[in-house]
This record gives C-alpha cells, structure tokens and sequence, in this order.
C-alpha cells in the first residue's frame, strides 16, 4: 500500500528532543518555538493551539420520520419530516479526518518527550492536551530559572583587577542559559547593554568602554539598538 503524505510526515517530523541539562535547566524554549515552526509548516500546530485545535462538533442525530395524521378534509395522511442525517453523516466525516491527524500530531509530540517524563503526557488524548501538559510542567520552573539567571547578568559587574575575558566568556554562557530558559526575558539588545555598562572600568579598557557607551547612545538615539554581537567584535 502506497503511503500518503500524512504517513511520510509522520516518519519524517522530528521535534526538538526536549532535554534537562546538569545545572537544572531545559531546553523546552528551543523546543517549544522550533516545534511552533515545524508544526505549523506542515498544517499541524493548529491540533496544539489557537481556535481550530477543537475536534468538529458532531450535531444530535435527529432521525428522519413519518407522522399520521389527518388533514382538514378528513383524509389520513402521512408526512414525512427531515432529519439531520446528511449533516450528521458529514460531521462524523470531518471529525474521523480531524481525529487521524491529531493522533499523528500527538505521537509527533510524545517522541520529543525524554522517558522519564512520559508520564506528564501518559493521559493526553488529542495533541493539544499534551501540548498544554507540556506547558504546564515547564514552564514555571523555566521562568523562575530565567529571573535567577537574569538577576546574575545584571548584577556582574566586571571590577577593577577582573580579567575583562573571562568576564565576557561568563556573560555570553549566562545568556545561553537565559536564551534556553527563556528567550523573551531579556532581548539581545537589552544583553548588549549590560555587556557595556558592567564593562570594567580599567585604565586599559578605558577607551574601549567609552567609545561603546557613545555607540551605545548613538543607536539608541536612531532607534536602532546596539547587538550584542557589535559589542563582542
């Protein structure tokens, strides 16, 4: 039996693995906004979230019938009244469709789930319930990692007598941290900022510092804020 494309994508969509790293943190940012993209690129994102993630509403049967009467002439007579049976035929159609890519979508979302976490999605029976549970068990620990992690950003401060390099190594390994834990909490720009402003004040890194800060200025008096990769190279 030749395979549709539904069964191709099914093989061949693999979501970002979500994984737990040594320090605590996650990887369910990357995974959640990678998957958004492949998802959405193959008309599945919509069985995880926004308003068509609902199965078709199946309608109450309403059979067709025959009632006996009589007329005003005084003949029996016999009608026919309409059911809903075509409407009802056709629903149960759609949601049969609807009900297939969802299990698909579904199964997609599971293999990116790490074993000892399959049991956040065990009871999920349609893609959007996993998508939520998923949601639900990450994210809360992820926002407070990333205010942690935000908090250090701002409050290391390169000093006097610090080696600036392994200063700078630092920041950019903490802002992959953040980057993971959350990617919204802190902009790049807003990074490049502090990478300026904590920079250390050193005779030697005097000038440096000072021509950042007057880009610094610059770029944000033409709206256009300085990149962290600027202040790096």
């Amino acid at each position: 039996m030749a395979q549709t494309t539904e069964d191709k994508n099914m093989k061949t969509l693999k979501l970002t693995p979500i994984e737990a790293k040594e320090d605590g943190t996650n990887n369910y940012s990357e995974f959640r906004q990678k998957s958004m993209l492949e998802l959405d690129a193959h008309s599945y994102y919509e069985h995880c979230d926004g308003p068509k993630y609902n199965p078709p509403r199946i309608p109450t049967l309403i059979p067709t019938r025959q009632e006996t009467g009589v007329d005003p002439t005084g003949n029996l007579v016999t009608i026919t009244i309409r059911g809903n049976e075509d409407v009802v035929a056709a629903a149960e159609q759609a949601a049969e469709g609807w009900s297939k890519v969802d299990k698909r979508v579904l199964a997609i979302i599971v293999r990116a789930v790490p074993s000892e976490k399959l049991y956040v999605v065990r009871d999920c029976v349609t893609a959007h319930e996993a998508w939520i549970a998923l949601k639900n068990e990450y994210e809360p620990s992820n926002a407070l990692t990333a205010v942690t992690i935000k908090q250090q950003i701002i409050g290391n401060v390169c000093r006097p007598g610090d080696d600036p390099v392994a200063w700078l190594d630092l920041m950019i390994q903490l802002y992959a941290k953040l980057r993971d834990a959350d990617q919204n909490i802190m902009p790049d720009s807003e990074f490049a900022s502090h990478l300026v402003t904590l920079m250390t004040e050193d005779s030697d890194w005097k000038y440096c510092r000072n021509e950042l800060l007057t880009k610094l200025r610059n770029h944000a008096a033409r709206n256009m804020p300085l990149s962290s990769k600027q202040v790096i190279e």
